[in-house]
């Protein structure tokens, strides 16, 4: 099977990422025979990490590997979704496989599944016998299982895709679980409290091993520990583990001071955002359990991996002039993450430019998010913004979402496309700086000849948007 045809064949399963409607029922029972019939690769990985929550969960794992990386192990990761390349799901040493391999894992596994490509072709491609009918993200969740228990890498780090007690990735036997902050989201599938959500996400804890909790509201914490409790698991609470603090705000990141087991000493993050700090001081929780057990994790080397750290879609500069910034905000907790970077960061990324504390916002959501809850925060800093629809069936209609906008009272047009929307985002950008500087001089530097833009609002308009704006210019150092 080439690599083409492997990516037809993922595309032929049921997606339950782009249904119009959401999954109303998870059942463990067909990923569990393909597994079996793969001759059970969960059973063989390495030195499993799992990492479940509603916000921060993506990060945590980008963190993880490059300071597992950084102390001399190989790596595997899982993640979902992805942004720009179905490979990125599914990574080693923190590259994302080769094509060649991707395609191999693809052919193995695709005489075990049930397909919706026509009979013939399914034969020119596989042989296929069909047996079990299985999801996109249960297929690359039992590829990237197979993967990690045959090349068996130091340490496998694994991303939850929804929940935790009924996802796929739930099949795997973690030394450590991770539950970053939770919150609001999925709530058809996951319920409707904290403490329903909870309940999901804490699936993932096992009986006699270490449980790592982020920061949480107390509702959530005392769902987690109850079920903790219930599991035999330790429950580790990370700000119990130490202390992480920013010491100053950089255009990169931050300078984060650490103190924890591990040790002491500076950690220089390339991401953006005071909630990067709360991600970190989980990752650093989880090091500090893994070195209990081996003596090469140390703070030094784990900081110089995580300063090199590169996470896509999450409050990514994307361009320099105009400032352009693309997020995966998509629920409560990213919204108001991301209005914290606006207010922290702003000011540090105009590269010799009069800042302006407004931006022009590219938005656009799949139905069903807490889009006004997500947005509310943002409203302050928001000149004006550009509403367009993901090329997705679940996307939000242009009218839901204006009628959300207006009531925030934030200006907004509407586009048909991304590409026309960053366009027109970016005229208007221009505009308002023009307006701005007509009459004003300017005692120093520069003024600026674009108010910044931001796209916001699902991991599929991100998608989009980076590959209209092409590979980052300003993913080098600054």
């Amino acid at each position: 099977m080439t690599y083409s045809q492997a990516v037809e064949f993922l595309d032929s399963l049921v997606n339950y990422e782009k249904l119009a409607s959401p999954r109303n029922e998870f059942k463990l029972d067909n990923i569990r025979r393909l597994l079996e019939l793969a001759g059970h690769p969960e059973r063989k990985m390495r030195n499993v990490i799992i990492v479940a929550g509603t916000k921060g969960k993506g990060s945590v794992c980008y963190m993880l590997e490059a300071a597992l990386r950084g102390c001399g192990f190989s790596t595997g990761m899982f993640v979902s979704p992805h942004v720009l390349d179905v490979r990125e799901r599914i990574q080693l040493d923190g590259k994302p496989i080769p094509k060649s391999l991707f395609a191999d894992l693809v052919t193995r596994l695709a005489p075990f599944v049930v397909s919706s490509l026509p009979a013939n072709l399914q034969s020119t491609i596989c042989n296929l016998q069909s047996r079990v009918p299985v999801s996109y993200f249960e297929l690359t969740t039992a590829m990237a299982f197979l993967l990690f228990a045959e090349k068996q890498p130091d340490y496998s780090v694994i991303e939850v895709g929804l929940g935790g007690r009924l996802d796929a990735t739930n099949l795997s036997n973690p030394k450590v679980s991770i539950i970053t902050r939770i919150g609001y989201d999925h709530l058809k599938v996951l319920g409707n409290t904290l403490t329903e959500i909870a309940g999901e996400k804490a699936g993932i804890m096992r009986k006699g091993r270490p449980v790592v909790i982020g920061e949480q509201e107390p509702e959530a914490l005392a769902a987690l520990k109850r079920k903790a409790r219930e599991y035999g698991a330790r429950l580790v609470r990370s700000e119990s583990v130490g202390s992480v603090r920013s010491v100053v705000s950089v255009r990169p990141g931050s300078f984060l001071s650490a103190c924890c087991g591990l040790g002491s000493g500076t950690i220089r993050l390339p991401l953006l955002g005071a909630h990067q700090v709360e991600n970190c001081k989980a990752a650093l929780a989880v090091l500090d359990e893994l070195a209990a057990h081996d003596r090469r994790i140390k703070l030094g080397p784990a900081a110089r991996g995580m300063g090199k750290v590169s996470i896509p879609a999450r409050c990514q500069v994307v361009r320099r002039r105009p400032l352009t910034i693309v997020d995966s905000c998509h629920n409560p907790e990213s919204g108001r993450a991301l209005a914290g970077v606006l207010r922290d960061h702003l000011p540090y990324l105009h590269f010799g430019t009069r800042h302006s504390d407004k931006v022009v916002l590219v938005y656009g959501s799949l139905s069903g998010k807490l889009v006004e809850e997500t947005v509310a925060p943002l409203a302050p800093f928001v000149h004006q913004a550009v509403l367009v629809q993901p090329d997705n069936p679940r996307a939000m209609p242009l009218s839901e979402l204006g009628s959300i906008f207006a009531g925030l009272h934030i200006p907004y047009v509407t586009a048909d496309s991304v590409p026309t929307a960053l366009a027109l985002a970016k005229r208007l950008a221009q505009a308002q700086a023009q307006a701005q500087a007509r009459g004003l001089q300017a005692a120093t530097g520069k003024l600026q000849t674009s108010l910044p833009i931001v796209v916001a609002g699902s991991f599929y308009l991100a998608g989009e948007a980076l590959k209209v704006l092409g590979p980052s210019r300003a993913s080098r150092r600054f």
